[in-house]
């Protein structure tokens, strides 16, 4: 296995950090009164970025700790357990369409976004057992599509205004 180097080390956990900053904000202080489960999901900004830098395993390894580190902050609980469906789906999907080396930024991007929904459902089912949680997907899925698309302009954005060099990406 490779060692990291520091500048490398730095810069992925100052991703960390702006992606836990990013998802407490969001979970604490902007609320959709539509309904649960719609967000913009400005956090998925930084595991894209990571994965555009650095790669998959990098992208997975800052997306758990994301999780986990938020789960710290506003507590363990039925919030953690969708959270992490919904990242493992999304992040299964992503990693896998990343590596089949077809899809540009915004289809990531948008693709991992309906995951995301779509795994919260499914943890959500499981947790009161029926099935009837899934008529939330058409809402979900129209809203993962939008936040997705925005996601991924805001990505397309800083990937343009931040050179690979300055943080130490894989492909220096």
């Amino acid at each position: 296995m490779k060692k990291w180097d520091t500048k490398k080390m730095v810069s992925l956990a100052l991703f960390l950090a702006i992606g836990v900053i990013f998802n407490f904000t969001e979970n604490v202080l902007i609320s959709v009164p539509i309904m649960p489960g719609i967000k913009l999901g400005l956090a998925n900004t930084i595991g894209l970025l990571v994965l555009y830098y650095y790669g998959w395993k990098e992208f997975l390894i800052i997306g758990i700790l994301r999780v986990l580190l938020t789960a710290l902050i506003s507590g363990f609980g039925m919030a953690t357990s969708i959270a992490l469906g919904g990242w493992a789906l999304s992040s299964l999907v992503v990693v896998i369409l990343y590596l089949a080396n077809r899809f540009s930024i915004f289809g990531l991007s948008m693709i991992s976004a309906v995951m995301h929904g779509l795994g919260q459902i499914f943890i959500v089912s499981i947790w009161y057992k029926t099935l009837g949680m899934f008529v939330l997907f058409p809402i979900l899925g129209l809203s993962g599509l939008i936040s997705g698309l925005l996601i991924a302009f805001l990505c397309r954005l800083t990937i343009k205004h931040l050179p690979i060099r300055l943080i130490g990406g894989a492909n220096v």
